[in-house]
């Protein structure tokens, strides 16, 4: 049932944000996480949130990849009107980079939803990104920064040493039960 996965270490988590701020209010949404987290003794890398223009911005953290083994990616399904880029251009340069040690993806992309990239996501194998999670239907803001905190805080306080398929079912599955529970809706799928 899950993966044969497994990422070493306790959860590293490097925050990127590829948003462009085009709507006003999503590096705001990108730093509440990165502070809730901070707060809750989640290990993050660097001094916030990574604001990345494009693609190629991730080459930068990836020279020390060593530093982190979690990667959330919020950025928006689609190309926006502002020419920022979306899901589908972060994906392929993830996807074709060689050589890098299996990480856990966690995509964000709100109620601007790229269904086939999302499953593209969820259905690769033999990727940077082994164990991944990724929206299956548009998320308010309110239910994304819930779902993932949630997973978050879950997959910290579960996995100490190393990170496994079953860890990241277990804090998805807790992270969908508090959307359920508040009534939110919103599907996320997993790879694990």
């Amino acid at each position: 049932m899950w993966s044969q996965t497994i990422i070493p270490g306790e959860p590293r988590l490097l925050i990127v944000d590829g948003s462009g701020n085009v709507q006003g209010w999503e590096s705001e949404f990108c730093d509440r996480i990165w502070n809730v987290l901070t707060r809750k003794g989640f290990r993050l890398v660097g001094e916030g949130p990574m604001r990345a223009r494009n693609p190629e911005d991730l080459a930068e953290p990836w020279r020390d990849q060593d530093s982190f083994n979690c990667i959330f990616l919020a950025c928006h399904g689609k190309a926006t009107q502002a020419g920022h880029t979306g899901l589908v251009a972060y994906w392929d340069w993830l996807s074709n980079q060689q050589g890098l040690d299996p990480k856990l993806l966690a995509v964000c992309t709100w109620e601007d939803h790229d269904a086939e990239t999302s499953e593209s996501i969820l259905a690769s194998e033999d990727n940077v990104a082994s164990l991944a999670i990724a929206p299956q239907s548009p998320l308010s803001p309110r239910a994304a920064g819930l779902f993932y905190m949630k997973f978050f805080t879950e997959l910290g306080d579960h996995s100490s040493d190393s990170i496994n398929g079953r860890m990241v079912w277990f804090s998805c599955t807790k992270a969908r039960e508090l959307l359920r529970r508040r009534r939110l809706p919103g599907q996320i799928g997993m790879r694990c």
